[in-house]
């Protein structure tokens, strides 16, 4: 089984902390031509259509994640949420198509914008660097068109039938109460998971999120080896 990590370029400190036995892959979206959640995850899927992957996604690549689910249904044996959504995040996510990207561009009001939105002004300005550094050197259509994905977010319509883990920062200002119990409403199987800091929580506290991957990808692999253990009948062998 392969663990997932959606999107790719923010991941660092997060890859750092997750042992090194565990197979991993991180994907960027900057190599994919899809624009949309539908297309990037169908994208995605055709690199692991025939491997058992667990999904951890962060902020925007909850759709993703979602969409992955129904392409790639049994395969995906468990998906952990950073701090994200699988419809509209809030009130002011639907503005986010209107956003110039001339905003994204590394100044000071930007810059504090990002640690009050992104980081809850905690941890320290230093978090914000690489933010920006990943935004300088994306492609800005695909930027602009990823935040249109967010602001056109409708409700969904398939449950998410693995088990789900959801990583809820303590100081999020950017995805609501709603549309995190909206999400726990579409899974069979959802435990919520508090860690101190802001919304871009796998870079502000890479540690904590890392326990709880791993943690949660062990039972996975657990489930998956007794599961294995049955014949066809669904009676143990011994």
């Amino acid at each position: 089984m392969k663990i997932i990590l959606l999107p790719g370029r923010l991941f660092a400190k997060l890859t750092k902390n997750l042992p090194e036995n565990i197979n991993t892959g991180v994907i960027s979206y900057e190599s994919l031509e899809g624009v949309t959640y539908a297309k990037q995850a169908a994208e995605i899927a055709k690199r692991f259509k025939d491997t058992d992957i667990y999904i951890v996604a962060e902020s925007y690549s909850g759709p993703v994640a979602y969409e992955l689910y129904k392409l790639l249904g049994s395969r995906v044996k468990g998906i952990v949420f950073l701090a994200s959504f699988i419809s509209a995040p809030s009130l002011l996510s639907k503005l986010a198509g209107f956003l110039p990207v001339s905003l994204l561009s590394a100044n000071y009001l930007s810059k504090k914008l990002l640690y009050l939105f992104g980081f809850s002004l905690t941890g320290g300005q230093t978090l914000v660097y690489p933010v920006f550094v990943s935004l300088q050197t994306a492609n800005k259509r695909k930027l602009k068109l990823r935040l249109g994905n967010i602001a056109g977010l409708s409700k969904q319509q398939c449950e998410l039938d693995c088990p789900v883990t959801y990583i809820r920062p303590s100081r999020d200002l950017l995805v609501s109460a709603s549309a995190v119990k909206y999400l726990a409403s579409m899974c069979s199987s959802l435990s919520q998971v508090e860690i101190e800091g802001g919304h871009f929580i796998a870079q502000s506290n890479p540690v904590a999120c890392a326990k709880v991957i791993c943690d949660t990808f062990n039972v996975a692999s657990a489930l998956i080896k007794l599961n294995l253990k049955e014949d066809y009948n669904g009676q143990y062998i011994s």
